[in-house]
C-alpha cells in the first residue's frame, strides 16, 4: 500500500498517508495484543492456578513476567533498530547513485564546454583567415 501512496497524486497524498499510518498503527497493537494474550495463554498452560492465586509463591512469577515482557519490548526495539538501518542504508544507496549521476553531468557539461571553446577557436580562426582574404 506504500507503493500505491507513492504514486498517487501529491495533492491527495497526505490523506491516503494518514490512513495509511492509522492503518499500520492498528495493525501493530492488535499484533500486541495478539502477542500479551498468546503469552498469558502459555503461562496459564504452563503454571495452572498458581498464578490465579495470592500465594507468596506468586513473587517469581510475577518477576518472570517482567522479565518476559521487557524481553518483548527489547525484541520491538531491535527490530526497530534493525528497519532503522535498513532504511539508512537505502538511503545511503540512493545517496551514491545520485553522486554517480551528478558526476556524469559534471563530466558531459566539462566536455561540452570544451567542445564550445574548441569552435569557438575555430570560428575566430575562420574569421581571421575571410579578413585576410578579403585584404587580398
Amino acid at each position: 500500500m506504500a507503493i500505491e501512496v507513492q504514486n498517487i497524486p501529491s495533492s491527495n497524498r497526505s490523506k491516503f498517508n494518514s490512513k495509511l499510518r492509522e492503518y499500520r498503527t492498528n495493525v501493530e497493537n492488535a499484533r500486541k495484543e495478539l502477542r500479551k494474550l498468546s503469552e498469558t495463554s502459555d503461562r496459564r498452560a504452563l503454571f495452572g492456578d498458581r498464578l490465579a492465586s495470592g500465594s507468596p509463591d506468586n513473587i517469581p512469577l510475577d518477576q518472570r513476567q517482567q522479565l518476559l515482557s521487557g524481553q518483548a519490548s527489547l525484541e520491538r526495539s531491535s527490530q526497530r533498530l534493525r528497519d532503522s538501518q535498513r532504511v539508512a542504508n537505502e538511503t545511503e544507496s540512493i545517496g551514491a547513485n545520485i553522486l554517480s549521476d551528478l558526476r556524469g553531468q559534471r563530466e558531459q557539461l566539462t566536455n561540452s564546454r570544451n567542445v564550445l571553446l574548441e569552435a569557438d577557436g575555430y570560428v575566430d580562426k575562420s574569421i581571421r583567415t575571410l579578413r585576410g582574404m578579403a585584404r587580398r
